[in-house]
């Protein structure tokens, strides 16, 4: 595999190819047909692509159907693609029943070998139909079903968030059906969520794995060549623009903070008003206390011009991709004590963990370690380096990432590559 950048001594130039060679297995993938079904097209092209692309890259002929707003033509590069309308947020009886019939049209004319079935709802309507059609039909071969968190749904929730007590019912027993089938194999971000679903009887060590988030891309997030020298330390906010996602805590304190020169507050992310938990982007660009940027498509060169990430989240989410991108372009982070946090931030290592709970705790919390890292330059600059030193040590890579997704589709290899780890036997890191 491609060893990561060193710190000195690299060029600047962005590199063209999206996926590094592999120098473990080689892989043959012609003829191997892979059907891949997400809830959400944008967070498909962030968090997902880079597994498409490689399968592609050896021969996989794969077909997509998401939902979301349609992809771009110009996105769509070497494989199918079609554009199925999904709820996100509730349960839709026709909509939901749409998505179980474009699955099923779709595994009768593509045939697939196998089926990569990413968040809660397509696991769920699309996971019944996958083992219907296999029942009559034999294919798919293998189905995967990837939930990067727990999502709102099936969170632990806080004193005044909605519960969906139905709902949640009704996702434990499809996935107690789809875990007693030996061809379906789950993937998961941490620990705690594996846990999770092995007190529901639904996850073990036969069908589940561990996998270090979505990947990134080495040979494009990198740390500056030259440290950034400047009076004013940036703080970035890069995330879906929720507030459980810790948006509303960051502009609180980018308000307490606002009498500061020596800080600027950076909020990035992609506007969606139709989220009930979403602030308005046009209520972002009216304020004075951040600087709203809205839809980065550059993101390695935002991540250069800054110096702390912040994400404390509330959401029930996996290894967030912003902090392994803070990481890889050696920028420190504070982050909530999530657990998809704490496997990316090493708290006073790498950055900081928040231990607040409460909204005026975290509040206070937050605001309390930007002010350190402002008044103690060479801490930043320690934790800083000291998480990109994190990211190298880790497998947070896309080729190790798209490796162990290829393994787990069954995509035919030369030789015998080891599966992706079994969560049960995977050691903790140190904290």
């Amino acid at each position: 595999m491609i060893q990561s950048r060193q710190m000195g001594g690299r060029n600047s130039e962005r590199q063209e190819n999206l996926i590094p060679e592999f120098e473990g297995p080689r892989y043959c993938g012609s003829g191997y047909r892979v059907l891949v079904i997400c809830n959400d097209g944008a967070y498909f092209l962030r968090h997902r692509l880079l597994v498409v692309t490689h399968l592609t890259s050896i021969g996989v002929d794969v077909t997509v159907i998401a939902g979301g707003d349609p992809i771009p033509a110009e996105r769509i590069q070497g494989w199918k693609y079609i554009h199925v309308p999904i709820e996100r947020f509730r349960f839709d009886p026709l909509g939901d029943a749409a998505l179980m019939i474009r699955t099923a049209r779709t595994i009768h004319a593509f045939k697939p070998h196998a089926v990569h079935l990413v968040t809660l709802k397509p696991a769920i309507f699309s996971g019944f139909v996958s083992i219907v059609s296999r029942f009559l039909h034999g294919d798919p071969k293998q189905v995967l079903i990837t939930l990067p968190g727990l999502g709102r749904m099936m969170s632990p929730k806080a004193p005044g968030q909605r519960r969906y007590p139905v709902a949640s019912t009704l996702t434990l027993l499809a996935f107690r059906m789809l875990s007693r089938r030996d061809y379906v194999h789950f993937t998961f971000e941490t620990r705690h969520d594996c846990e999770f679903w092995a007190d529901r009887g639904i996850a073990n060590a036969r069908n589940s794995s561990l996998i270090d988030g979505a990947g990134v891309d080495p040979n494009l997030f990198y740390p500056l060549e030259t440290p950034r020298c400047s009076r004013t330390t940036k703080v970035l906010f890069a995330s879906r623009l929720l507030k459980s996602k810790g948006l509303s805590t960051f502009l609180k304190v980018a308000h307490d903070l606002s009498h500061r020169s020596d800080v600027e507050f950076v909020v990035a992310g992609v506007p969606d008003d139709h989220d009930p938990d979403a602030i308005p982007h046009r209520d972002l660009e009216q304020m004075t206390e951040i600087r709203f940027l809205g839809h980065v498509t550059d993101m390695p060169n935002l991540l250069r011009q800054c110096d702390i990430v912040c994400l404390p989240t509330r959401y029930g989410e996996g290894i967030p991709r912003i902090l392994i991108e803070a990481a890889a372009t050696g920028l420190a982070s504070i982050a909530s004590s999530h657990p998809g946090c704490r496997e990316a931030v090493e708290d006073g290592v790498t950055g900081q963990i928040l231990s607040a709970t409460s909204d005026t705790e975290m509040r206070r919390e937050l605001s309390d370690g930007i002010v350190e890292y402002l008044e103690s330059p060479d801490l930043l600059k320690q934790h800083k380096q000291a998480a990109y030193r994190l990211f190298q040590s880790r497998q947070f890579d896309q080729a190790a990432v798209a490796d162990r997704f290829t393994k787990l589709l069954g995509v035919p290899t030369a030789g015998d590559g080891a599966r992706a780890e079994p969560f049960l036997e995977k050691q903790p890191h140190a904290q």
